[in-house]
């Protein structure tokens, strides 16, 4: 299966927003922090729905594509490929660990060990991920949206009891330390409903016919991707306005998946039917999708930088310089190491040694 460019631009664009959000809220100075309310508040969950949604997605194409190989005995097993996954997982898992570890004692606060950045979230995701790839699409969608649903009745009743060492304090300190994170509720949620509309695009995009591939994405995909997100945008909008605005409500989250389903939309008919030649039109941002948990890990150093020292006019300076030098260093990085320099890709290789080395020490026991 080819490497599907839009896809390659919406993480690419996420993981991009998810940088300039964290430089913003690092770099400007306190008296001109209502710019970061201003457009952090918005854009962050826009920008980790965005993440997670893609993510989901990608997860049951790469699956799906095992499965394939297995059929065409390819020497894979659905053991293998249980394992393979379940092993990446757990390697990411402990990735994300050693990362707020990092943090932890950098701010001496113990507690950020366990924190819902970006990467345990995927991690968590994906574990729990497993367990629904083969349920039907319809049971996905009804399980996503009761966790979006129910999560805005725990999370006030939980909120309360933030710090405190009763049973309500733990499962605070599990589900939703801290309260501005990827909290997994609401975001396994988007990941298994980006599981969903990856099922359905792995359907049409199996067609061998060209000619009828073309007319299925364009009618039993697109199109209806396109009117659901408008519905779901409407109801962003609608919804308990103005929620939107705020970061965690349903009305922002239900905003954000709906924007993604247009947007995902718009940017596959734009490749599958080349309004635009696409070779190189997503480029800048394939950098940041392919290499976007390197730099998720690699962008923490510029903390340092300008910490609280720009104000509201030269902080566009900064992040647009900031970008521009980003995007050079990735593609140079590109040219030089390609795939070595991945994160995601040296998981993926650890992760089939450590497949090679329980399969030969099993092979011995037996």
């Amino acid at each position: 299966m080819k490497r599907i460019k839009s896809v390659d631009a919406i993480r690419g664009l996420c993981i991009l927003l998810m940088i300039l959000g964290h430089l913003l809220d690092w770099w400007i100075r306190p008296e001109d922090r209502w710019l970061v309310y201003m457009l952090f508040a918005f854009l962050a969950p826009i920008a980790a729905t965005g993440f997670m949604f893609i993510s989901g997605f990608s997860a049951i194409l790469s699956y799906k594509r095992k499965v394939t190989n297995i059929e065409d005995s390819n020497g894979l097993t659905m053991r293998k490929v249980k394992n393979i996954y379940l092993i990446r997982a757990l390697l990411l898992l402990i990735v994300a660990l050693l990362y707020n570890t990092a943090i932890a004692f950098g701010i001496n606060d113990p507690t950020w060990i366990w924190a819902w950045n970006v990467l345990q979230t995927i991690a968590i995701s994906l574990l729990l991920g497993w367990f629904f790839l083969n349920t039907s699409k319809t049971f996905r969608i009804l399980v996503g949206i009761v966790l979006l649903v129910v999560n805005q009745f725990i999370s006030p009743f939980l909120i309360p009891y933030e710090g405190q060492t009763n049973i309500y304090g733990l499962l605070f300190y599990i589900l939703y330390h801290p309260l501005e994170q990827f909290t997994i509720l609401s975001y396994f949620s988007i990941f298994l409903l980006g599981t969903v509309v990856g099922d359905l695009f792995t359907e049409v995009n199996k067609i061998s016919d060209q000619e009828e591939r073309k007319h299925a994405i364009k009618y039993e995909f697109i199109t209806p991707l396109l009117l659901i997100g408008i519905i779901l945008v409407s109801f962003g909008f609608i919804f308990r306005f103005p929620d939107i605005i705020f970061r965690r409500t349903l009305s922002s989250l239900v905003f954000s998946i709906g924007f993604f389903l247009i947007l995902l939309s718009i940017l596959l008919y734009i490749e599958e039917f080349e309004i635009v030649k696409t070779k190189k039109s997503y480029r800048f941002f394939y950098y940041y999708s392919f290499y976007s948990f390197t730099i998720y890990l690699g962008h923490n150093p510029l903390y340092f930088i300008f910490f609280g020292q720009l104000n509201a006019l030269t902080i566009w300076i900064g992040l647009v310089g900031t970008t521009i030098l980003i995007t050079l260093i990735l593609k140079g990085i590109y040219k030089k190491w390609g795939r070595k320099a991945s994160l995601k890709t040296q998981l993926s290789i650890l992760s089939l040694i450590i497949l090679s080395k329980i399969e030969q020490k099993e092979s011995k026991n037996s």
